[in-house]
């Protein structure tokens, strides 16, 4: 059985969960290692130190989450928190022991772990990795339901393992081909996205899954990448939401995808779309969190008047790789589409194939694509040449390099502080949209096509 293309079966069965009332977690931790140790919730990113001498930490938890504790061994040790719960951690050298209210679980976590691997031999993404995991995750199941353990453990614990898969199989595929250096594409099986049109989210332990949130978005993308829901600029948000069924979960991704949009500086998404999705983000916290989201949009807003919507952009020239130079202006009478990346950006260059298939879809249009390198100094400079003969784009793609690269006072003009960074220009010059999407978004396409029929 494909695992996770009967994830959807899978959540329906474990039931509706009413969440418990926030209550006081409390974890002691006993250390006699005389060295710092890590302790946190196993999606955060940053790592919080914790003297090396005995500590209690109280949390405050309305539903089940899982934590990490990093000894001086340097082992990984996920936890497993209830509300009200007491957990007792004691570490003595390199021997760790975990007890309290939910020792049995967090055993069973210790001794069944899942990290998505097959054995050596086996190609990642390939239909053997697909069937390898399948196959791990029914054998997990099994375990659990054999354990005897709390059933709302069992049911949590089984996401846990069909998401860290879910993960993996869509983001984790993104990462590797964002990383290949091989110049080979990584070849997946004509059936690898079949799965997707099944996924339903419909349970509210989802909220206790590590990274939730981004592994919900990142499949909803994928989705749209696929055709499996619509692709609209104006309403991409609520399509995502209706694809959520569990009210709770929807709201608490309203609010999540709100807060990223803004990180990405979407303006014009955030200010369009939150008027039609108000309706559906229900939960109070997340109602809460909407007037600061409103007042984090304004500043930023105002931190990038000068590359607002209708702003002409300014003059600037750059070169081709055998040195023939190009005015701004000369693109005058088309759209303009403007990728600023450098050479040693690994997003950008996952981003490059798809933008050659957009140039290739758009191909005899009135859209220029210009492929704006800001790699400085001679080292720099050598690489994008090199890798532009070695591998240029397609013909429909214009590739130059802009002269002073980083040092450019047309970044500082732009606003561009990071890259990859897509920006589309209409064709008097003004800027349409500062922060458009990446070309592996269909939105962006999407966006092009609207624009041409106008």
């Amino acid at each position: 059985m494909n695992i996770v293309k009967s994830l959807a079966i899978s959540m329906s069965m474990l039931g509706c969960w009413l969440p418990a009332v926030a209550a006081e977690a409390v974890v002691n931790i006993a250390n006699r290692s005389g060295q710092p140790i890590y302790f946190q919730p196993a999606d955060q990113l940053d790592y919080n130190e914790i003297a090396g001498t005995d500590t209690t930490i109280r949390v405050d938890l309305s539903r089940p989450q899982y934590y990490v504790a990093i000894p001086p061994s340097g082992d990984f040790i996920n936890l497993y928190i209830t509300p009200g719960s007491t957990t007792d951690i004691t570490i003595n050298g390199e021997k760790t022991d975990v007890h309290g209210t939910n020792e049995r679980e967090n055993r069973f976590i210790s001794e069944n772990r899942y990290v998505c691997r097959a054995p050596k031999g086996v190609k990642s993404y390939s239909s053997e990795w697909i069937s390898f995991n399948d196959a791990e995750i029914c054998r997990l199941d099994s375990l659990l339901d054999a354990s005897g353990l709390d059933r709302e453990f069992i049911d949590t614990q089984k996401l846990y393992y069909r998401y860290t898969y879910l993960n993996q199989r869509l983001g984790g595929l993104e990462l590797a081909r964002a990383f290949n250096r091989t110049g080979k594409a990584i070849e997946i099986p004509e059936d690898y996205y079949s799965f997707l049109p099944s996924i339903r989210f419909d349970s509210e332990k989802i909220l206790s899954i590590p990274k939730w949130f981004e592994i919900v978005n990142k499949t909803l993308e994928v989705m749209e990448q696929q055709d499996i829901i619509p692709v609209s600029n104006d309403s991409y948000m609520s399509l995502h939401a209706k694809a959520i069924d569990n009210e709770k979960v929807r709201s608490a991704y309203l609010t999540k995808l709100l807060n990223l949009t803004l990180k990405k500086n979407y303006f014009n998404d955030f200010s369009r779309q939150l008027p039609e999705i108000r309706p559906m983000i229900t939960s109070a916290e997340d109602i809460a969190a909407i007037p600061s989201l409103e007042e984090k949009y304004r500043s930023l807003l105002a931190e990038n008047s000068k590359v607002a919507t209708g702003t002409q952009m300014p003059e600037f020239s750059f070169k081709d790789v055998d040195g023939k130079e190009y005015n701004f202006s000369d693109f005058r009478g088309k759209y303009v589409i403007l990728d600023f990346w450098f050479t040693g950006c690994a997003p950008c260059r996952a981003e490059m194939p798809y933008f050659d298939k957009v140039a290739r879809n758009f191909e005899g249009s009135d859209v220029s694509f210009i492929s704006l390198s800001v790699d400085t100094g001679e080292e720099l400079y050598a690489a994008w040449e090199k890798m532009m003969r070695e591998n240029p784009h397609n013909p429909n793609v214009l590739s130059v390099n802009l002269p002073d690269g980083f040092n450019s006072p047309l970044l500082g003009q732009l606003n561009i502080h990071g890259v990859p960074r897509i920006m589309l220009i209409d064709r008097e010059g003004r800027i349409i949209d500062s922060y458009a999407k990446r070309p592996s978004d269909p939105k962006l396409s999407r966006q092009l096509k609207n624009l041409l029929e106008k």
